[in-house]
């Protein structure tokens, strides 16, 4: 029997307790680290989807300036910027701002998904980015 155990939240010190349990008990413990991370169909560029092995999307500017969609495409590290900027401006409420920027800058992408009305971000290889950018591709053709 194989039993595989999602250890994505895990701290290594809880995955050194489960292996020791495991083989405690006798149970044959392999770990398989080589596992492929499903790779998206598609790349952020500065104005468009890039759909992989296929073509380029550029994206209607109607979309982001009428705010048709709820997320539009963002340059992470010009994105920071204008969020210093914010952040220097507000008077109160920065908490929340000062952790976004924190979590930005820890991060390597070009291109994100920023929400109009929030602060919610979309990076590639989260779990809804592919149907983002399906569902902007599909507002864009019926533009």
């Amino acid at each position: 029997m194989k039993i595989t155990v999602d250890t994505h939240h895990c701290s290594r010190e809880e995955l050194a307790e489960l292996k020791e349990y495991l083989e405690a008990k006798s149970w044959d413990f392999k770990t398989d680290e080589t596992e492929e991370v499903e790779q998206s169909k598609y790349t952020l560029q500065e104005d468009g989807i890039n759909i992989r092995g296929s073509h380029k999307v550029v994206l209607n500017e109607k979309i982001r300036d009428e705010d048709l969609h709820e997320y539009y495409i963002v340059e992470r590290k010009d994105f920071i910027d204008e969020l210093i900027g914010w952040i220097l401006e507000a008077r109160n409420d920065k908490e929340l701002m000062k952790q976004d920027l924190e979590m930005l800058m820890d991060r390597t992408d070009d291109y994100m998904f920023s929400s109009n009305s929030t602060n919610s971000y979309i990076f590639e290889g989260d779990s809804n980015f592919d149907e983002t950018c399906k569902e902007l591709i599909e507002l864009d053709e019926s533009l």
